[in-house]
């Protein structure tokens, strides 16, 4: 069984690629702060919205 050498190297082009791809993308989200972005813009107001519409059977004095 021989490996063919062109294909194996196409395949590791492709890997290293989608990983090089891959690091510049969540490098990106890092130094954009863009997940604490999307928690305080998107998810934080849908929390406060069903929390806020929960009905209280006790309070805290």
């Amino acid at each position: 069984m021989k490996i063919d050498l062109k294909a194996l190297l196409n395949i590791l082009l492709k890997i290293g690629l989608g990983l090089l791809i891959f690091f510049v993308v969540t490098f990106t989200i890092y130094m954009g702060n863009f997940e604490n972005k999307l928690i305080y813009y998107v998810i934080r107001p849908f929390l406060n919205k069903h929390y806020d519409a929960q009905v209280r059977d006790r309070r805290i004095v």
